[in-house]
């Protein structure tokens, strides 16, 4: 008997040792939110709004996003009408959730047409840049239509969900001016200044980005504990409301009903240089075709969404030099300044390791000349280091053929031995395979015309012994990061496991 109580005794001291918050989803999660700023945008000039840039205070603009056409045109029937051909990025609706739309362009891209016919019942949400069609429905709003903020825009983005949908606790690069058209979103920021009780994901050397490791779901102080006195901020945003996020804010947000929202990203940086006459009142908002933004999709083809900014890395190549060359030297051995390139600017990533390497080494990108100077890279074109960012910040899941990075012959082969046991293989058998592998039927076709020529069937065996028809599938993306995703699973999994046991100390 007294050792039952003497039990009791123990799993109560172990358990009431974790903070009340502990199970419970972000925002009940302790008691140390406060209300985000608001501020009236009406009387408000370029450099008012760049005090809140320059100090990286997230403020609420409430009706902001009323003065875009788009609040009151993009109904679905106007979006499928006008834009209904073009193409879209897809997301699941929770973030981080190992499964990818597809639709009929590919593995995580649709038309609008498509996803308008879906979203509203699929686990589908349009994460994607806005198409440049598209923006003469939007503007660059009058707050930012002045000095360097209007001239640091570097791309602008598409949110679209029927609701429900959730983010992990994460961080941008970039500045953004985040305004809803349709629905509401519920928003918690937290300051990058206090990352130590954040629990940062390890990332890639040089990613701005990044995600918390703490659950937004169930919050757990057993494997975080100094998440527990990580203050924050938070929000509801309706529509026609705007918010102000500085760079690598840590936010977390969710949609409670249908949404359409769109993301001015602009810069990296919180100082942005402002005339006199920016400060002087309200500027005249600008259609944003009208607007120089440094990545626009044209609704086809290659996306850009989370590129670097190419000022950025014409500033990296610039401290390379320095780096490499020393204070005060202005020529260098062009071999040599590109061997130092290759070894510090790719981070490691094999596939930006070639890209630079065909670059500068086997298309002579620099020129032909045996010797570099400081004043040569300063002089280079926008074009050269557009170019170069390209190659840097390429994702696969920004490529209209992403799901050729996926789909490899060892996985197919290993699904139809499953599916047939070595057995005859029908078209529809191999198309339905492919599909349950997450690809889709345009290209699970285009894959059965090359292994299958005009045949009816296939032995597995024939599949088996095919190498050239797989030649486009499974194409190598090794960002050299495999280890580095396990060891952040691992821990999530091991906080899983701590969570679960804490609830069962509770019982």
């Amino acid at each position: 008997m007294l050792s039952c109580l003497y039990l009791l005794l123990l799993l109560h001291t172990t358990t009431s040792t974790l903070p009340p918050g502990h199970g419970k989803e972000l925002g009940q999660h302790n008691d140390l939110g406060t209300p985000a700023l608001e501020a009236d945008w009406r009387d408000m000039s370029p450099g008012k709004f760049n005090e809140y840039v320059a100090s990286r205070t997230p403020v609420i603009l409430r009706g902001l996003a009323k003065e875009y056409p788009a609040y009151e045109k993009w109904t679905d029937q106007y979006i499928l009408d006008n834009f209904g051909d073009l193409e879209i990025r897809l997301e699941a609706k929770t973030e981080k959730e190992h499964f990818v739309p597809v639709g009929e362009v590919g593995r995580g891209r649709a038309t609008f047409a498509e996803f308008l016919s879906r979203y509203k019942t699929d686990n589908m949400y349009c994460v994607s840049e806005v198409p440049s069609p598209m923006f003469p429905d939007l503007t660059l709003p009058g707050i930012m239509n002045c000095g360097e903020l209007a001239s640091s825009i570097v791309e602008v983005n598409l949110w679209i969900n029927s609701g429900g949908a959730k983010s992990i606790i994460h961080k941008d690069a970039h500045n953004q001016l985040n305004c809803l058209l349709a629905g509401s979103k519920e928003w918690i920021f937290i300051n990058n200044t206090y990352n130590d009780g954040i629990y940062q994901a390890e990332e890639i050397d040089g990613d701005m980005g990044g995600f918390s490791l703490v659950d937004p779901a169930k919050v757990n102080y057993k494997s975080f504990p100094k998440f527990a006195t990580v203050p924050w901020e938070y929000a509801t945003v309706h529509a026609g409301d705007c918010l102000y996020l500085p760079p690598r804010y840590y936010h977390r947000v969710k949609s409670t009903d249908r949404n359409f929202a769109v993301s001015i990203l602009f810069g990296t940086t919180s100082t942005f240089s402002m005339p006199p006459d920016c400060q002087t009142g309200p500027a005249p908002s600008l259609p944003l075709d009208k607007v120089p933004i440094q990545w626009a999709y044209p609704g086809h083809g290659m996306m850009s969404m989370g590129n670097s900014c190419p000022v950025q890395i014409k500033q990296i190549f610039m401290d390379e030099f320095t780096h490499f060359a020393g204070e005060g030297v202005e020529e260098v051995a062009m071999a040599d300044y590109i061997d130092h390139i290759l070894d510090e600017v790719t981070v490691e990533v094999p596939y930006i390791q070639e890209a630079f390497h065909r670059m500068f080494i086997e298309e002579r990108l620099l020129g032909e000349s045996e010797v570099i100077t400081r004043e040569y890279l300063e002089s280079l074109p926008d074009s050269f280091y557009n170019t170069v960012t390209a190659a840097y910040s390429y994702d696969p899941s920004n490529d209209p053929d992403s799901e050729l990075f996926y789909i490899t012959k060892s996985r197919v082969v290993n699904r139809l031995k499953d599916a047939t046991y070595y057995g005859t293989i029908t078209r529809d058998i191999f198309l339905q395979t492919y599909t349950d592998l997450g690809g889709s039927l345009r290209y699970g076709r285009e894959l059965w015309g090359r292994l299958s020529g005009d045949g009816a069937t296939l032995s597995w065996y024939e599949v088996r012994d095919k190498d050239g028809e797989f030649d486009v599938f499974g194409r190598e993306h090794d960002r050299g990061d495999g280890e580095m995703w396990e060891r952040n699973e691992e821990i999530v999994r091991k906080a899983k496991e701590e969570f679960e046991d804490s609830q069962r100390e509770e019982l």
